[in-house]
């Protein structure tokens, strides 16, 4: 299935989580322990990685808790995995664009530097988000066309034919 395959979507999932909780504590330190400069000015910004990581932990976690969860896998929705890995990508965008339009107007000190790691690991896990969107757009369409999830072994089986060769 190559580079889009839905088999790496746990790994990738534990390290949007570490990301999110990096760009979270990132927010936390920056707005709480470091002391802002005289005259900087408070804007959403500022709290918008808090916001979007929290979002962006529980999204994380419906996903895990619903795939790999039997007591919770009625829930699980490759449509709504779909919608909300797609969402992510924009979210974790706008959140780069904000820190950036904010970083521009001003920044100074301690502040800047951490405002700008929170930036640049939004960055990458809006691009991370990418990836799991793709993915999450090829699972769905698959198990629309075909009725059998993407990678199960029912999957495998219809790939190949009776020589055990692939029908490609």
């Amino acid at each position: 299935m190559g580079f889009f395959s839905n088999r790496y979507m746990f790994a990738v999932h534990m390290i949007q989580i570490a990301l999110v909780l990096g760009a979270i504590g990132g927010s936390v330190v920056r707005l709480l322990i470091v002391k802002a400069p005289a005259g900087a000015p408070r804007s959403r910004a500022n709290t918008m990685a808090l916001g979007m990581g929290a979002k962006s932990l529980i999204i994380i976690l419906y996903q895990v808790i619903t795939e790999h969860s039997a007591k919770f896998r009625k829930w699980h929705s490759l449509k709504a995995c779909m919608i909300l890995n797609s969402l992510e990508v924009v979210f974790w965008a706008a959140v780069v664009f904000l820190m950036i339009q904010a970083n521009l107007n001003f920044c100074v000190g301690t502040n800047c530097t951490i405002s700008w790691v929170v930036c640049v690991v939004a960055g990458i896990l809006s691009t991370v988000a990418s990836w799991t969107a793709v993915v999450s757009i090829m699972d769905f369409r698959y198990f629309k066309a075909t009725g059998v999830p993407r990678g199960s072994e029912v999957a495998i089986k219809n790939e190949h034919n009776e020589d055990g060769r692939s029908f490609q």
